[in-house]
């Protein structure tokens, strides 16, 4: 097959932190992707944890039907045969597959459709890039176009009683620099949070700069989709593991010259579930007819589309089993939970123990209130932060029945098996649980 090569850079937990959407952190690199190509500005994951959300990267199906419902670690694993993966479907199209570094759908890459697996001592960044790098100098095929997935395990939290963002490798930012998003306490505690956090963003930073030099110098750089995004939303509460958009907002980053037009930034809104399907009719690679998303490849070339009303997302196993569901316009979000999810909003084992941890700060703790209810409805361009709750506005009354019909639609066109949760399991709106634990109308 004749065609461009493709290199997908995947990072942990990022979000759309990065200078190109607005954020104050040092990219410079990803900036100039961003310049050379194509910023989708409003990108969401479709899952709100790591391996879901890379399930439906690979596959272009939603957690829920390629098996991909909870962490490979604990258990589970994509459904190749239901749903075969992008180096399934590269590999049967002449490409080479290769990995570089971490991948998080199954426990076996080469079940993935890898078929060269490039290991490194560990998968922080600056470990990786120098095996990919040294790949393209002396080893990259000659005609005979690749796919390599570079995964980097930042920005991931590190270590456990404190986990932090702090590595000899990082340079923090200034803390007073930092952008505290409308869901997070400005206190000094969350400001240091972001401040390492940014550090290791700036040398995620640095190492996608020496993969587009090593492209530039191996001559490959025009002949290559490069495109770089993220799992989820970074771990911070409101955040990772929830369906807010600090958990479900990230950054999709696409440049092959001469095929994407150069600025490009797409305001229409894409999911995970159209990375797959869009790739391969960029590539002209037939697209198989189980995949749930849809191409947004015009919009890539610069090109007006009939761009989808709304996107989705869902949760069904963190550290506990929460199904729960979202559906989001441009302007608004509904989410729909399960009784038990209602008790366990900010209860993520991983965020507890993170610095600015609501349990050991009286601010944050009062930051948040103890209401719990199993549907939740947000006007973003009022409360980009999701923080007023208006389910039970009446003012917005047709808007909620707007939102619960298209979750129930898009529930229905995937069979998901969590389809009638909200007839299973409501729980009365008045009903209030704190965060101790204590119940109280």
């Amino acid at each position: 097959m004749e065609g461009p090569n493709v290199v997908i850079i995947t990072c942990h937990d990022l979000g759309d932190y990065l200078g190109c959407y607005g954020t104050p952190v040092r990219t410079p690199n990803l900036d100039a992707v961003a310049a050379q190509g194509a910023v989708f500005a409003n990108h969401f994951s479709s899952g709100s944890v790591c391996s879901p959300s890379r399930g439906s990267i690979m596959t272009g199906c939603y957690p829920h039907t390629n098996g991909l419902m909870g962490l490979v670690h604990r258990g589970w694993e994509l459904g190749v045969e239901k749903c075969a993966p992008l180096p399934v479907l590269l590999g049967e199209a002449g490409y080479e597959t290769h990995l570089f570094g971490f991948q998080h759908e199954h426990w076996d890459a080469a079940r993935l459709g890898y078929r060269h697996v490039h290991p490194a001592p560990h998968n922080h960044c600056e470990e990786v890039t120098p095996v990919f790098t040294e790949w393209l100098r002396s080893s990259a095929p000659a005609g005979c176009p690749f796919l390599a997935s570079v995964g980097f395990s930042e920005t991931h939290r590190m270590g456990l009683k404190p986990s932090h963002f702090k590595r000899d490798v990082y340079e923090p930012a200034d803390p007073a620099e930092v952008r505290v998003p409308p869901y997070l306490p400005d206190i000094p505690e969350v400001r240091q949070d972001l401040a390492d956090f940014y550090g290791a963003i700036k040398l995620v930073d640095q190492m996608v700069g020496r993969i587009l030099k090593a492209l530039d110098q191996a001559g490959l750089a025009r002949d290559t989709l490069l495109i770089f995004t993220t799992d989820h939303g970074a771990s911070f509460m409101h955040s990772k593991a929830t369906l807010y958009d600090g958990g479900t907002k990230v950054a999709l980053l696409m440049r092959w010259p001469d095929s994407i037009p150069a600025g490009l930034r797409c305001a229409d809104l894409t999911s995970h579930v159209d990375v797959l399907p869009t790739l391969l009719e960029l590539l002209g690679v037939p697209i198989p007819d189980h995949m749930e998303g849809r191409s947004f490849a015009a919009a890539a070339r610069g090109n007006s589309t009939d761009a989808r009303p709304y996107v989705f997302a869902e949760k069904n196993y963190t550290n506990y089993y929460d199904p729960t569901r979202m559906a989001r316009s441009h302007d608004l979000k509904y989410i729909r939970k399960g009784l038990r999810t209602c008790v366990f909003d900010f209860v993520i084992p991983e965020l507890e123990l993170c610095p600015s941890s609501f349990r050991s700060n009286r601010k944050v703790f009062e930051f948040y209130s103890a209401r719990r209810c199993t549907e939740e409805m947000y006007d973003l361009r009022t409360d980009p932060g999701e923080m007023s709750n208006l389910a039970e506005d009446p003012a917005y009354e047709e808007a909620l029945r707007e939102m619960r019909a298209a979750l129930d639609a898009h529930l229905e066109a995937t069979g998901d098996p969590f389809r009638n949760l909200r007839n299973d399991i409501l729980m009365p709106q008045e009903t209030y649980v704190s965060v101790r634990g204590e119940r109280g109308a």
